[in-house]
């Protein structure tokens, strides 16, 4: 039996989780060096509960990139926010609903990271994904994307694709080229600025808990604008329908069903675009599904992962 049926070191079953960052002692932290990329990342002490959210950096080509980290050992899964202020809040209760044997990292790329380089842009973003993998060291991890961060995940799936066992695109398409909507927020973002986000938050929106939506809009009116509009301008030039063929990793297309800005035309494009595909519908969601109905999301993903891990063993089962 090949190597890769080794099992993975994963954290105990009684997890405990937390809302956001911990405090990490100096003891428990470590320095990984290679190429153009410092890591900075938290290793769990002997005897922990090594699950809750912590939030290291990594340095990628210059820039300080930071990230929600969720798990110890596992399988690792990379989740990418969206845009218009966006964080990588919005996927701690996936992290925090991920099967055992799973690891969760979530990229900021907002409001504590540094902007890339090359400028913010689809292509710049997808890069960024690439580099932290490696940077990491993760192994072919899973890439979930959200709105932008789907986009990004296609385009990670098409331009690296030895690096990735499978995505997961939530509420998102591969072209918003003649997407009227999407033009009118950039163009209410630019005129506004900040004063706009909380009348464009509530698109992404059909139901939220508690106090969720007034959190969000803070966070998102703490986004820089320019490099909100930025992403938003590439976003909507960017056309991936003909290369969505060159993906050839399993992919989970999730569609909220009162999701009025990425409606079912843009999940059937992935779904004839892509060839190893499923779609999931939550029906009492709209844009965000992970946060407006997180348990029928997280029963989604979980699905499909576990089906990433049976298709894994037949295949070391052959070696």
């Amino acid at each position: 039996m090949g190597a890769c049926c080794g099992a993975p070191p994963v954290c105990p079953k009684n997890k405990t989780y937390i809302a956001i960052s911990m405090q990490i002692s100096k003891s428990s932290m470590g320095v990984r060096r290679g190429g153009d990329h410092s890591v900075r990342v938290a290793h769990c002490p002997a005897g922990a509960r090594a699950s809750a959210a912590i939030m290291p950096f990594v340095s990628l080509r210059g820039a300080n990139v930071h990230y929600l980290h969720h798990g110890c050992g596992g399988r690792p899964i990379v989740f990418l926010h969206g845009g218009f202020g966006s964080s990588s809040e919005l996927w701690e209760l996936a992290m925090a609903g991920l099967p055992q044997g799973w690891s969760g990292y979530a990229i900021d790329n907002f409001l504590r990271s540094d902007a890339p380089p090359e400028g913010y842009s689809v292509p710049a973003l997808a890069a960024r994904v690439a580099d932290f993998i490696d940077a990491l060291g993760l192994d072919r991890p899973v890439v979930a994307g959200h709105s932008m961060g789907g986009v990004v995940a296609q385009l990670v799936g098409i331009r690296y694709p030895e690096r990735v066992s499978g995505l997961v695109l939530v509420c998102t398409g591969p072209s918003m080229t003649s997407h009227a909507m999407a033009r009118a927020w950039c163009e209410q973002l630019a005129e506004h600025g900040s004063a706009a986000m909380r009348e464009i938050s509530a698109n992404w929106f059909h139901t939220v808990p508690g106090t969720f939506f007034e959190d969000y809009v803070a966070r998102a009116c703490a986004a820089p604008v320019p490099a909100m509009l930025a992403v938003q301008r590439s976003l909507i030039e960017t056309d991936l329908r003909a290369d969505l063929g060159r993906i050839g990793c399993p992919a989970l297309i999730v569609h909220g069903a009162h999701d009025q800005g990425r409606t079912m035309t843009h999940m059937r494009a992935l779904l004839d675009g892509i060839r190893d595909s499923r779609l999931a519908v939550m029906p009492d969601s709209g844009h965000s599904p992970m946060v407006e109905t997180p348990a029928d999301f997280s029963l989604a993903l979980g699905d499909f992962l576990s089906g990433l891990d049976e298709r894994r063993l037949e295949a070391c089962s052959t070696v």
